[in-house]
């Protein structure tokens, strides 16, 4: 190393070695705080990281959780884009904390406020929301596993859906209420527009129902839908799972006839329970153009209310 900057990094570096971990974090927030009034935002964000990572390798959360807080309202000053880089940098850090650290749900919200504005998504970076559900979910946090994992990768569907699976296995009406949580991923994908992980979620939550469950072939009625690229099975005890399971594959069609035939068929199931109104009025209004007769908060509905015993 040679430059000053690798020789900063390296002093704090040994001083965390060596166990100097309350002078070591002092010595770079004031590092990095001279690289910011200077405008030299890199050498600030090279600075923060790579002493938050090696107290995080150290056990030093506290400190770690101070830099990497730093580190995000460096980006902000900075207005650092969401990139490959950046981005690589927060799930770094986010993947180095116990899942149990109490500020890790703080420096989330952080990462994700930031890719909101700074990304080209509005609700936040996908990959960050991804990394933050399953962060979740290995702690048995569902409710902010789920809020992530909805607006996660491609890879967030199986996570969720054994996520809802294993939490309807605590429900003491296990068997029966199982579909209630399946709807939870279905409709919340769904009132996001994601046909692909709402059919993903259905595929891998009936599959281990199933298995878990023992159901008989003669619990239910498997065929292929049209495209013949999935099956859907109908189990007439548990109208909640042919609903949603059909629901998806009317989104596909886009059909509002077809959509309204179907809500025909199931106004019972719809009806009862309050927390499908919203999400399914949004569904309604997405895909088949029906205005819904109030707007309310989607997801505050399904995620807040689905088990409040409104039904």
């Amino acid at each position: 190393m040679s430059t000053k900057l690798d020789k900063t990094i390296a002093r704090s570096q040994e001083k965390i070695a060596e166990g100097l971990f309350y002078e070591a974090h002092q010595g770079i927030r004031t590092v990095a705080a001279r690289y910011i009034r200077a405008k030299s935002y890199n050498e600030a964000i090279q600075v923060l990281y790579s002493g938050a990572e090696a107290l995080l390798k150290a056990d030093q959360a506290g400190s770690a959780s101070d830099l990497t807080s730093y580190l995000i309202d460096t980006y902000n000053i900075s207005e650092t884009k969401v990139d490959s880089t950046s981005r690589a940098r927060i799930i770094q850090l986010l993947m180095l904390f116990d899942h149990s650290e109490p500020t890790l749900k703080r420096i989330g919200q952080e990462s994700i406020a930031w890719s909101s504005k700074f990304g080209p998504l509005p609700q936040g970076d996908s990959e960050l929301h991804h990394v933050l559900g399953s962060i979740y979910a290995k702690d048995n946090e569902a409710y902010e596993a789920e809020k992530h994992l909805l607006l996660g990768t491609k890879e967030s569907p199986e996570i969720l859906a054994n996520l809802l699976f294993e939490w309807s296995q605590e429900d003491p009406e296990a068997e029966n209420n199982a579909p209630l949580y399946m709807a939870r991923g279905v409709l919340g994908y769904l009132a996001l527009g994601d046909i692909r992980d709402a059919k993903k979620i259905s595929k891998v939550f009936i599959a281990k129902f199933i298995q878990t469950t023992g159901s008989s072939p003669k619990s239910f009625n498997a065929f292929d839908d049209e495209s013949g690229n999935s099956t859907i099975y109908i189990f007439p005890k548990a109208p909640i799972f042919d609903f949603l399971q059909l629901l998806i594959i009317t989104c596909q069609t886009k059909s509002t006839e077809m959509y309204q035939r179907l809500h025909g068929r199931y106004i019972n199931v719809v009806s009862v329970i309050d927390a499908f109104k919203s999400p399914v009025s949004k569904i309604a209004e997405i895909f088949f153009g029906i205005k819904p007769v109030r707007q309310a908060n989607m997801l505050q509905d399904l995620m807040g209310s689905l088990f409040g015993g409104s039904n």
